[in-house]
């Protein structure tokens, strides 16, 4: 596949021209640009418009609000923004099966008022927002660029250009250009990029101000008000983001007692050790100990971003650990509130949040534990045994398409095809009464690990063909995968086989050898893609005894 057609398409539908919007964005997307004014809205109406046809992947709705100044009064204001959610909900109501973003009001009505006088933008703004807010209540494939929010946070003044507007019909300045596209690539990665997963953090002079070991607990700079609230304020960030999915852990060069005193006893102190997965406190090179989390947590490199003061730091764990991201600390710590918002925008927000997302510190507190006893295992068979594992493997239920999908977009290392589906898709395939598509949960004496496997199974002839298989990094090598494709297998016809493919991709290498292993027999090989097939009609059974427990539903 080439790298024009690895890019994702996109719909930009605009009431103002987006040609100069699009080219900043191409060289990671192609698009589709409706063109003429109000085009947007007779496309989104008429069911055979080149809209409906294209086979987008996403779909954007930018709204600018700079035609209000020529609006005559709040009645012709009312007409267009009915004319507006007119389109915007035939858009939605037709596009069920992409992601849908749908941009904030800024409306830039007529200033020229008395003292006396008030406008209706903010009214016709916040109703906008509402309208947004019944969509996505209404489909779960519907979400919100901020826009508003971010034009308030740059200034109109550096937003917008008057000139551009005239010349071009396009009012965003330069800087508003580069702030709309950051938004609306931030919106796509969200949908197509895997999020980063973990924040390490060092603990002096980046959780609080001062050095532990030498200023104390109650010398150090942290509290809810003054100079030390940039601390409290950061911490809080972090404590939000944490409560959405992100993983927590501590890489700091220190005396173990004196951290933890002021983690456990300071009173402005928001993040305590129930709060991270993970605390490598020591005297460690620190690249060292980032590689133990990723071990120990059982996460890629890939997955971690490792936030220092201290630019050596920086620079030995950017030296060792080349796939960790390590972003520049903020010289003026008066802005960390602002930094932790950037983290969060660029690397960690998702789509939505999901229940599991919520348990991810307990989770991979729980790995941590695991991992521990897997030191003390005399072998993979007496650890999973000690473990006490549990697998239930079942046909995907309703409920759970919402994070199966989820695993589909973001699973990299455990991914035999790394074939992507929407969550449409998926339910579409699984709709199919030819097709199986099973999913697979797993928990153990230390908890759940929730829903981290799945499999779909299509026909060809007699034959069953693995389109996809997939698995979370989180239990990796412990069998599973071996107790789910047997099941899979022995539930099937033995007049039959089951085929699986390979694709190799940068990060898929763990599995490279996964089918030799299962027993699969290599019937071709071309540039790296391998294809297997397992004959069903004599399976040997397979002794999974060092489980607790397995339920399969066929």
């Amino acid at each position: 596949m080439n790298a024009e057609a690895a890019k994702k398409h996109i719909a930009l539908l605009s009431n103002v021209t987006a040609d100069l919007l699009a080219a900043r964005l191409r060289g990671s997307y192609t698009f589709y640009l409706p063109e003429g004014y109000d085009a947007w809205i007779q496309e989104t109406l008429n069911p055979e418009s080149g809209l409906y046809r294209e086979k987008a992947d996403a779909v954007i709705l930018l709204l600018d609000g700079t035609e209000a100044r020529s609006w005559k009064d709040e009645g012709q204001a009312r007409e267009r923004l009915a004319l507006w959610r007119q389109g915007a909900e035939a858009l939605c109501a037709r596009m069920r099966e992409i992601p849908v973003f749908l941009t904030t009001l800024d409306l830039r009505e007529n200033r020229i008022l008395s003292y006396a006088e008030t406008g209706y933008a903010r009214a016709l703004a916040a109703e906008w927002d509402a309208f947004i807010r019944t969509q996505m209540e209404r489909q779960p494939n519907v979400y919100r660029i901020d826009l508003a929010d971010r034009i308030a946070d740059l200034g109109r003044s550096r937003f917008y250009a008057d000139k551009m507007w005239y010349l071009s019909s396009m009012p965003y300045s330069r800087d508003g250009l580069a702030l709309a596209a950051r938004e609306i690539d931030r919106a796509l990665r969200a949908a197509f990029t895997p999020r980063k997963k973990l924040i390490a953090l060092d603990l002096d002079n980046t959780l609080w101000g001062g050095v532990i070991g030498e200023d104390g607990v109650d010398g150090i700079e942290l509290s809810d008000h003054k100079e030390g609230q940039r601390y409290y304020d950061f911490q809080r960030q972090l404590l939000e983001m944490k409560k959405r999915g992100v993983v927590l852990a501590l890489n700091s060069k220190n005396n173990p007692a004196d951290a933890e005193e002021a983690i456990q006893k300071h009173p402005a102190m928001l993040l305590r050790d129930e709060d991270f997965a993970l605390r490598k406190i020591n005297w460690d090179n620190k690249a060292a100990n980032l590689k133990a989390i990723s071990r120990e947590l059982n996460l890629t490199m890939g997955g971690i971003v490792f936030v220092d003061d201290n630019p050596v730091e920086r620079a030995v764990v950017s030296g060792e650990c080349p796939e960790a991201l390590v972003p520049d600390f903020p010289g003026d710590t008066s802005t960390l509130l602002s930094f932790a918002e950037e983290l969060w925008f660029d690397f960690f927000r998702p789509l939505r949040v999901l229940q599991e997302d919520l348990e991810k510190t307990r989770m991979y507190q729980q790995e941590a534990l695991r991992r521990q006893e897997e030191s003390q295992s005399l072998n993979l068979d007496d650890y999973i045994s000690r473990l006490e594992m549990r697998a239930d493997i079942h046909r995907m239920r309703p409920e759970e398409l919402d994070r199966a999908a989820q695993l589909l977009g973001k699973t990299n290392q455990f991914n035999l095809t790394t074939r992507r589906y929407s969550k449409a898709e998926l339910s579409a395939l699984a709709a199919c009464p030819e097709n199986r598509v099973y999913v697979a949960r797993s928990g153990d004496k230390y908890g759940e690990n929730g829903l981290i496997a799945l499999m779909i199974l299509i026909p060809e002839g007699e034959d069953m063909r693995i389109d996809s298989f997939l698995m979370s990094c989180r239990v990796m090598g412990r069998k599973l995968e071996d107790v789910f494709v047997s099941r899979v297998a022995e539930s099937l016809p033995p007049t039959g086989r089951l085929i699986g493919d390979f694709f190799p991709t940068a990060k898929n290498v763990p599995v490279r050898e996964l089918y030799d292993h299962l027993g699969f027999r290599l019937l071709r090989e071309e540039e790296g893609r391998k294809r297997y097939v397992l004959p069903l009609d004599s399976l040997e059974k397979q002794d999974f005894s060092m489980y607790k427990e397995i339920v399969f539903e066929a």
